[in-house]
């Protein structure tokens, strides 16, 4: 098989990792969320619930492919590093499992916008976050 590592005689040695990881590669820097939120005329005047909205829509689409989907694995990804305060202390409920392994499973699948927001609805409402969200509301 060509390009393997065997062929150029270094058995032992891993092959460098050629892709950078999903912030570095798929999320652009140069262009922060909070200066795309303001190029989009309609939420000149949005509301919070909109512009919350807005971003997390703006975090699938940086990530996404030409096709307008994400794979599994990098959603998983996203989760993770865009998600983690939300995740935070929910690794022995039963939501969190199910959506890591679901996830995990068939990591190259593509998925599209809807099933990345049910994710991210799942994760938010298992959340123990939610009880201080609430709390700081009444205040």
């Amino acid at each position: 098989m060509g390009g393997s590592a065997f062929s150029s005689g270094k058995r032992d040695q891993p092959r460098p990792k050629t892709e950078p990881n999903l912030t570095s590669k798929k999320i652009p820097k140069s262009v922060p969320i909070s200066k795309q939120l303001s190029s989009i005329k309609a939420l000149a005047r949005g509301t919070d619930l909109e512009k919350a909205m807005a971003t997390a829509l703006l975090v699938f689409y940086n990530s996404a492919g030409p096709d307008g989907r994400v794979s599994k694995g990098d959603v998983r990804e996203l989760l993770v590093t865009q998600f983690q305060t939300f995740m935070q202390g929910q690794e022995s409920k039963p939501k969190y499992k199910e959506t890591m392994a679901d996830l995990r499973k068939d990591e190259d699948k593509r998925i599209a916008v809807e099933d990345f927001m049910l994710f991210l609805l799942g994760l938010t409402v298992s959340s123990d976050l939610l009880t201080e969200i609430q709390g700081a509301g009444m205040q």
